[in-house]
């Protein structure tokens, strides 16, 4: 997806403003090399996508662009339900299915940022949980068990995945070097 694109998928107009969250939740993501443990929470990277944060204010929802750092208002597509509570930031990745000649465009809710909940597990269960507040464009993407993810993963996806991360503390993700990564690096050949 082109960066134009992502951002007219995500954003509206650019946005000034400083609400008590904002600090917390606009850190520029980190994927950091480490070996994924079994026990570790996992799902994918959708190669070439861009990293959003959607954040709910008082006010309405507000989009941080990761790549960018620029704080945006929501596109109407990307607006939040009211019913979300204030103060909610969400870590999401855009995404372009392909099923046949049509091309989908949307973005994958990948975790909660904030409030900050150390547990990932918890975060996916509450994030799962609040899927209704999401609108059509958005989807919670799928986390959990490493093998349980390769396995989904080896059915094929409609888009193509750079690699598997593993979700630990909110804001970072973990992906394995190359070295551990054999299966990983298999996957990625195989475009699923």
């Amino acid at each position: 997806m082109h960066k134009d694109d992502a951002l007219a998928l995500a954003c509206g107009t650019l946005c000034l403003q400083v609400h008590a969250i904002l600090p917390e939740v606009m850190k520029k993501l980190a994927v950091q090399s480490d070996r994924i443990a079994p026990q570790d929470l996992t799902t994918w990277l959708v190669k070439g996508s861009r990293f959003f944060t959607l954040i709910q204010t008082s006010s309405g929802t507000r989009v941080y662009d990761h790549d960018g750092d620029y704080l945006y208002y929501a596109n109407p597509n990307t607006e939040l339900a009211r019913e979300c509570p204030e103060g909610h930031a969400f870590l999401a990745q855009t995404v372009e299915d392909r099923a046949g000649a049509s091309v989908t465009c949307r973005l994958l809710i990948m975790d909660i940022v904030w409030p900050r909940i150390d547990d990932p597990r918890k975060r996916g269960e509450i994030l799962r949980g609040m899927g209704q507040l999401f609108p059509p464009s958005c989807h919670v993407q799928w986390s959990g068990d490493r093998a349980a993810l390769e396995s989904f993963l080896s059915n094929g996806m409609p888009h193509d995945v750079e690699c598997i991360v593993a979700l630990r503390e909110p804001g970072r993700l973990y992906r394995e070097p190359p070295a551990h990564g054999i299966r990983v690096l298999e996957m990625m050949e195989m475009n699923i």
